[in-house]
């Protein structure tokens, strides 16, 4: 790497030159056996040389590439700053494995320009506008088969679950931003502003497909995934005395992602294998919830031109007594991006003695609560006793009539549908089966404030101004998670079914999980 650096008039100028080479080797290895030759001996070597089994594997990825850095500031006034750079990676097949990007920022102190004054001590307004390029996965370019398997006098092939893509090119990341820092009174209070939009086109992944092309997934580069939101952050002090100091900060953001053009043919793309009771996390295409979900909703009383009504009543399937339900799957019933978050955040100091809390603030966003249709599913959920199980009644319109609909089923008595006979416990388990069916029975849209964390801190180091070896000393008590005010009817609406096929794509799915821990710590603080 190079550096210059000028400067002449008011202007200070600086270029950066430079490259970097990256080469990754990643070396997996794996032991098993089975069948110890003496019980209770629990070691690989205890294990009989033909039933004892070694794999390896290595995985190799090199990724060259040069960048360059410009910039120009005027003063304390303007900054313009330009940097470019170029990728070669092993990952993407030759033909594409090349890939540029650049960006370009600049911000003007716009206060340099005026008068003094105690109101607007400090303002700056800023823009940038960014390019990022991402290669693949190692290996991604290519389709490999299973080991042979031998069955009898038969031998089997097959290829592994996942396709790869000889003509894969890299992923590129398109966003701009514009915002603005401003001080007032003299540095009491602060603002920050941020407005940000970005676009991933060509966007590298590996979809679940139709297994019908012989894979269940296939490495592409799937479309594009716009997201853009605002962040604001206010701070300040509203007291400031010789003993006392009040500091608050309050910040807010929103997001709003969405899964842009994707594969032509293909309604859905399921980043992860979350599946959680009836419901998958999707993300739409063509402008759709980028955090969705798809499920099995109850269908609704048709209008005059054959639509659903949002408010309609449910439809009645007269072979079932039940309600009729969209299996489908692929149904949109939810978005799991909230409308905005926050943070409240404030300390209080009084001499040696400081008090701060968070506030964790939450507005919107669909949580699916799992948990209790796995309840419900198995007629341990408190809704399973409604009537003392003696009795449901089903309302709506005849599917197939259109007439309304209702039937009370008390247990006891002996109902027909079509030409089979129920008895009425019968009907009351397939009543509750059936309304664990409907995913909107257990998809909420979530508010919470929660107190994040509560800590307490005292400076004792004056008690021991006489103690040469000790500097100072301080003890603080510190609480997290202590308290949640939400109107989520689960056990914790900040879920994410993690684990197995959860992953970070199963963000607002509470699936039998437990909730976040309340801590308590105390410390002591010593510097000698």
């Amino acid at each position: 790497m190079t550096n210059f650096h000028k400067t002449f008039g008011g202007f200070d100028t600086h270029l950066m030159l430079g490259t970097t080479t990256e080469n990754t080797n990643t070396v997996t290895q794996n032991h098993w056996g089975y069948n110890f030759i003496t019980a209770g001996t629990y070691s690989f070597n205890n294990i009989a040389t033909t039933n004892k089994f070694f794999t390896d594997g290595t995985v190799r990825r090199r990724l060259v590439g040069t960048y360059g850095e410009f910039g120009v500031s005027y003063k304390s006034i303007a900054y313009l700053t330009a940097t470019a750079r170029n990728d070669w990676s092993s990952t993407i097949p030759v033909d594409h494995q090349s890939y540029f990007y650049p960006s370009l920022s600049g911000a003007f102190v716009f206060t340099e320009l005026l008068p003094r004054n105690n109101i607007l001590s400090f303002g700056k307004v800023r823009a940038s506008w960014a390019r990022v390029g991402k290669d693949g996965n190692p290996y991604a370019t290519l389709t490999y088969e299973n080991p042979p398997i031998s069955i009898g006098s038969f031998t089997g092939v097959g290829n592994q679950y996942t396709a790869g893509n000889p003509y894969l090119i890299p992923e590129i990341q398109d966003g701009w931003e514009i915002g603005g820092e401003f001080r007032f009174l003299k540095g009491r209070i602060s603002l920050d502003y941020t407005y940000y939009h970005s676009q991933t086109n060509n966007q590298i992944g590996a979809p679940r497909l139709a297994q019908s092309g012989g894979f269940i997934f296939s490495v592409l580069n799937s479309g594009s995934v716009i997201n853009k939101g605002m962040e604001i952050a206010v701070s300040g002090s509203p007291v400031r005395t010789k003993d006392f100091q009040w500091d608050v900060m309050l910040n807010y953001s929103y997001n709003k992602g969405r899964l842009g053009a994707f594969i032509p043919g293909v309604a859905y793309f399921y980043p992860t294998d979350a599946q959680f009771g009836t419901i998958k996390a999707a993300s739409i295409p063509n402008g759709g919830y980028f955090l969705g979900m798809t499920g099995t909703p109850y269908y609704r009383e048709l209008d005059a031109k054959g639509a659903e009504m949002p408010n309609g009543r449910y439809q009645v399937d007269p072979t079932t007594g039940f309600y009729k339900v969209n299996t489908s799957g692929n149904a949109v019933v939810g978005n799991r991006e909230p409308d905005f978050i926050g943070g409240f955040n404030n300390t209080f100091r009084y001499k040696k003695l400081s008090l701060s809390f968070l506030l964790d603030i939450r507005k919107g966003g669909d949580v699916y609560n799992g948990t209790e249709y796995a309840l419900v599913a198995n007629g341990l959920s408190k809704l399973t006793t409604a009537n003392d199980r003696q009795s449901v009644t089903v309302t709506g319109v005849n599917s197939v009539t259109k007439a309304d609909f209702t039937q009370t089923y008390t247990a006891g008595q002996n109902y027909t549908i079509g030409t089979t006979t129920y008895a009425g416990a019968n009907l009351i388990q397939q009543y509750w089966a059936n309304y664990a069916a409907n995913s909107y029975n257990f998809i909420t849209s979530v508010n919470w404030v929660k107190l994040r964390s509560l800590s307490l801190t005292y400076d004792f180091s004056g008690i021991l101004k006489s103690t040469k070896f000790i500097k100072a000393i301080s003890a603080t008590a510190v609480g997290t998670n202590l308290f949640t005010w939400t109107n989520y009817k689960g056990m914790d609406p900040e879920v994410s079914a993690a684990g197995g096929t959860g992953g970070s794509g199963s963000q607002g799915i509470d699936y039998l999980g437990v909730p976040a821990v309340r801590t308590f710590t105390f410390g002591i603080n010593v510097s000698l």
